[in-house]
């Protein structure tokens, strides 16, 4: 990621939030931020909402946020406890038909696509922009724009062997784990034409995701990492059978 002033708007956005909330004092219960996701694409404005609302879940967020805003799209995405609606004056506890509101479903549309589309996602990769040239690659589409990539190499000396080469989900989709179910769906889709389906990994996300999952073993595990992974732990991962 490069400095503030390159960023896009939804780059910008997140930055702008993250910073609001880990700037306040360890004794503040509360962040208030106001034109929540006004300068943002309205798909964006849904995922970052998502990734937020997953965020207070868990716990890593010790506050109380308070979302000001003139848009009612992301109500539902943000998972609010309690919602004001200045146009009306009226407060209420953020329930349809008596139950909490629950995140919309994200249908994701899978296809094989042409390598040329890693330039639109080989900056956001966290070790290498290289691509080799023998890749099968996968596009994930949502509403009809690219929103992550995923580049297959044959493991070498192996008949029916492929591994993971590049994964990358775009900056503005990130925090709701699309590129986790998109590894899933491709390993899935392999191991059912009887292919193995491994990928090494230092990212902590996929780390996190594999060891939690009951359908990835781990194979090799390296704990000092290597020189291309920075210091951090490298772990093989094969899908399960």
């Amino acid at each position: 990621m490069g400095h503030y002033a390159v960023l896009s708007n939804g780059e910008k956005f997140r930055c702008d939030l993250a910073r609001a909330l880990l700037r306040e004092s360890e004794t503040a219960s509360c962040v208030v931020f106001d034109e929540y996701t006004s300068v943002v694409d309205r798909n964006v404005a849904k995922i970052a909402s998502a990734a937020l609302a997953k965020a207070i879940k868990s716990g890593k967020i010790q506050r109380r946020f308070v979302a000001v805003t003139c848009h009612y799209d992301i109500t539902d995405w943000l998972e609010p406890d309690w919602v004001l609606d200045t146009a009306t004056g009226r407060v209420a506890n953020a329930t349809a038909n008596g139950r909490l509101l629950r995140r919309p479903s994200i249908e994701l549309e899978v296809f094989q696509c042409e390598r040329t589309l890693w330039e639109m996602f080989k900056t956001h990769h966290y070790l290498s922009s290289n691509l080799s040239r023998v890749c099968r690659c996968y596009v994930a589409v949502l509403q009809g724009l690219p929103i992550a990539f995923c580049a297959l190499i044959p493991q070498r000396g192996f008949v029916k062997w492929y591994r993971v080469s590049r994964i990358v989900t775009l900056p503005d989709y990130q925090g709701i784990g699309i590129g986790s179910h998109f590894l899933d769906s491709l390993a899935e889709l392999y191991v059912e034409q009887s292919y193995r389906f491994s990928i090494t990994a230092s990212h902590p996300s996929v780390l996190s995701h594999c060891k939690r999952s009951e359908h990835w073993k781990a194979t090799n595990i390296k704990k000092t990492g290597s020189k291309r992974s920075q210091g951090r732990a490298v772990v093989s991962f094969e899908r399960k059978r």
